[in-house]
């Protein structure tokens, strides 16, 4: 059937609600380590990994109720060199704000992109390994979906000004981290930016596993 991009705002939350339940089951049952040294356990890279699968699960699931997934959730295939100039600039920008916005909120380390040394080990090895995949492949394209594909798409019929901006917000509050909710809104008004003027979310999600990687890899590499 067509397109219908009316979906029910209550039910665009749905996906969320999912991966916080999802979040909350698999942390009393595996009870992963807490703190930044978490970073290193299996079981805190499970409990990611699966977190958003259900969020980018539930989000498609919706989208292909209400007609092609592709399109509501904006998968429009961009040219390489504009996809290219776009997630440089973005990530150009977003350095700058991190570089700017860090000394006073100290934001980055309050998400956790601050482990402690790496303490070695095949277990510890392979808790990083699955956090990198999580942290910096599932997440970009699980928030990417649903953030700037079904929410921000849903609420385009109120404008771009404030599909932008309120998805912004509220990818930055979703996080739970205070400190981080400054550097989080200026990324999410950059990157839905770019899927309005793109009508597109891949370039965003390649900015997004861009900007998680190296600020993963720089903390592990620099403890």
């Amino acid at each position: 059937m067509p397109p219908d991009r009316r979906i029910a705002l209550p039910l665009v939350a749905v996906p969320f609600v999912l991966q916080l339940v999802v979040l909350a089951v698999l942390g009393l049952v595996l009870r992963p380590p807490r703190g930044a040294d978490g970073i290193y356990s299996i079981r805190f890279g499970v409990v990611v990994l699966c977190s958003y699968a259900a969020l980018a699960g539930a989000t498609v699931v919706i989208a292909n109720r209400h007609g092609d997934p592709r399109t509501i959730l904006a998968l429009r295939r961009m040219p390489v060199r504009r996809t290219t100039a776009i997630v440089a600039a973005t990530f150009a920008v977003a350095v700058v704000a991190s570089l700017l916005l860090e000394p006073i909120f100290h934001g980055v380390r309050a998400q956790g992109f601050d482990p402690g040394a790496f303490p070695g080990g095949a277990s510890s090895t392979a808790g990083l390994a699955i956090a990198f995949l999580g942290v910096a492949v599932a997440a970009p394209v699980a928030e990417e979906l649903y953030f700037r594909g079904l929410l921000q798409g849903s609420l385009e019929r109120f404008g771009p000004p404030v599909a932008v901006g309120t998805t912004a917000a509220l990818f930055a509050t979703v996080h739970f981290v205070p400190a981080a909710i400054p550097v989080l809104a200026v990324y999410g008004v950059l990157l839905g930016l770019i899927r309005s003027r793109t009508h597109s979310v891949i370039p965003g999600i390649i900015a997004h596993a861009l900007n998680n990687s190296v600020a993963l890899v720089a903390a592990v590499a620099l403890t």
